[in-house]
């Protein structure tokens, strides 16, 4: 589903119907507690304590009566201690349920809403030779994906083989570690698009760079550029890196957001766990 009609945080449908099933258990419960509950409602008394000089006057707790459907008070003392819990008890049962049949009766609209056929899905209904005469209103997910993989883009000129290492999807990358970071979003079926053109705004005069990969946010259909920095120990590189980040910045890429990065030093070298981290919390309808 995309942004047209799901928001990036919606749970899966298996989370929404495990939830549906704990609520159901919860009323089922909530019910039979209630059907044993005592008769009556709790009710609390307060008094007020004089207040000293300019103190203002504060309410103290005095005691629970048993408010009766007649409107009779009794008093509990500390000996219906039981009664006084049972009663409470109902109370919060009674706001509970109410809670509860509300959540279940939004959780089953929704449910109902995630079953029907949504505008995305109307052209994949027409029949393959009309499809070749339709411009949708919105397309498919699958046809903004096949479409998006299969543009045509600006790519990063190599020089002196300076692409030395392959991956699985047929791309001849920098380094190991991108070649690491390729496959492993590859296999868990991540689309990435290498060395993608990102034209930019630097001083008011266009320029561009060619970021490591440029993923893309199947629910919000937004690029997410990605960047390893793998020479943080050098100075030179350092300068590079903290120009690139600031021209991604300026240009409206926000950390954590639609830009991405890993980095390494001779200390502290590049671990799959970081970028698999880095992924999840961007993409976490992956992780699931």
């Amino acid at each position: 589903m995309s942004l047209y009609h799901e928001s990036i945080t919606m749970p899966t449908r298996k989370e929404l119907l495990q939830r549906k099933r704990f609520l159901e258990k919860t009323k089922t419960k909530l019910e039979r507690s209630l059907a044993s509950s005592p008769t009556g409602r709790l009710s609390t008394s307060r008094k007020k304590r004089l207040p000293f000089s300019n103190e203002k006057a504060r309410a103290t707790f005095a005691g629970y009566y048993l408010v009766m459907e007649d409107g009779r008070r009794i008093y509990l003392d500390k000996s219906q201690r039981k009664t006084i819990a049972a009663l409470a008890q109902k109370e919060y049962d009674k706001r509970a349920l109410l809670i509860v049949k509300k959540e279940l009766r939004k959780l089953q609209a929704f449910l109902d809403y995630t079953e029907m056929l949504k505008l995305e899905d109307v052209f994949d209904q027409c029949l393959p030779e009309k499809q070749i005469f339709i411009v949708p209103a919105v397309r498919s997910d699958e046809v903004f994906r096949q479409d998006w993989l299969n543009q045509d883009y600006v790519r990063k000129p190599i020089v002196d083989k300076d692409h030395p290492f392959p991956t699985e999807k047929g791309d001849m990358v920098c380094s190991k570690t991108e070649a690491q970071q390729a496959d492993y979003m590859f296999y868990h079926g991540y689309d990435y698009l290498y060395e993608k053109r990102l034209d930019l705004i630097d001083n008011c005069r266009p320029t561009w760079r060619y970021p490591d990969f440029t993923i893309l946010d199947p629910v919000t259909r937004e690029e997410v550029v990605f960047e390893h920095f793998g020479m943080v120990d050098d100075e030179g590189y350092q300068h590079s890196m903290f120009d690139k980040i600031r021209l991604y910045e300026e240009n409206g890429y926000v950390i954590g957001q639609n830009f991405l990065f890993t980095f390494e030093t001779a200390e502290h070298p590049f671990t799959m766990d970081q970028f698999i981290r880095i992924l999840e919390a961007r993409f976490p309808w992956k992780s699931r």
